[in-house]
């Protein structure tokens, strides 16, 4: 496993960590950023990647670790992975946190393991990180696993999340913070008035219509998920491309739900990568 610095085009430095399966050949990351100095691209590699990207407010281990076992269940399979911390959280650079963002951080993540001869790459995302891969697109993404995305609007009572004074922040300077609860260095999360637009404001239409490649979309696993997304995503399942997957998981447990994705999720893009 390495730990990896990536920028973003904002100068944002997204922390990450890459691993390779045991199968394939070594990487050389300081020789391959040698390479790229002096102008020579770097040989294709011949194992398929997957990104990892997280829900919100979370960071690139996931709740209880899930995206820690989820990138060792996809090397175990012969696919590298990377996982990273959104902008703004985790290990990562200071920024407020807003879908656009996020955005930005997938395409930067994606061109930069594109830069080093991951060509081949296909997309886990949780939450508002699905949603963050559904309108970021990159074109070396061959497919995306969107677990519990958010795809539609939601009506959520923003002071059962913000206390008064976290409200009266958001109305006077547009800005408030969040205790960053996750383990991790980072003590605060800033969010704006934006990122409330960005989780309620979502339409099928927009995040749904016109992706280049189909989709895995489930939901029913994720114990943060927001209410009423699959519904929203029922709506807009015609939207996307022939071939595309909509499915409920159901299961009794946290533990049983991941156990269903992972196996869905490898079988997906095993597919698409091989």
């Amino acid at each position: 496993m390495m730990e990896v610095s990536i920028a973003t085009a904002r100068g944002i430095a997204l922390a990450a960590t890459l691993g390779v399966p045991d199968t394939a050949d070594p990487l050389d990351l300081p020789a391959l950023g040698a390479a790229l100095e002096d102008g020579r691209k770097a040989p294709d590699r011949s194992e398929g990647l997957v990104i990892l990207a997280h829900n919100f407010l979370t960071d690139r281990h996931g709740l209880a670790h899930r995206l820690d076992d989820m990138a060792a269940r996809y090397r175990r399979e012969g696919l590298a992975t990377l996982q990273f911390d959104f902008s703004g959280l985790g290990e990562s650079d200071d920024d407020v946190i807003t879908l656009a963002g996020e955005v930005e951080d997938i395409q930067a993540v994606s061109g930069w393991l594109a830069d080093r001869g991951f060509t081949r790459q296909a997309i886990h995302a949780n939450g508002l990180g699905a949603t963050a891969a559904l309108l970021a697109r990159p074109a070396q993404v061959r497919t995306v696993v969107a677990v519990g995305p958010v795809v539609g609007p939601q009506s959520i009572l923003w002071e059962n999340v913000f206390s008064s004074a976290q409200l009266d922040e958001l109305d006077r300077h547009g800005l408030t913070r969040l205790p960053d609860d996750n383990p991790n260095s980072r003590s605060w999360d800033v969010l704006s008035k934006e990122t409330l637009a960005d989780v309620s404001l979502q339409s099928p239409d927009k995040t749904m219509s016109g992706l280049p490649w189909p989709i895995l979309m489930l939901y029913g696993a994720l114990t943060d998920e927001f209410p009423g997304t699959a519904e929203a995503a029922t709506e807009g399942f015609p939207l996307l491309r022939d071939g595309s997957r909509l499915q409920q998981v159901r299961c009794d447990n946290a533990k049983a739900a991941h156990a269903e994705v992972a196996q869905l999720a490898i079988d997906w893009v095993t597919h698409r990568l091989g």
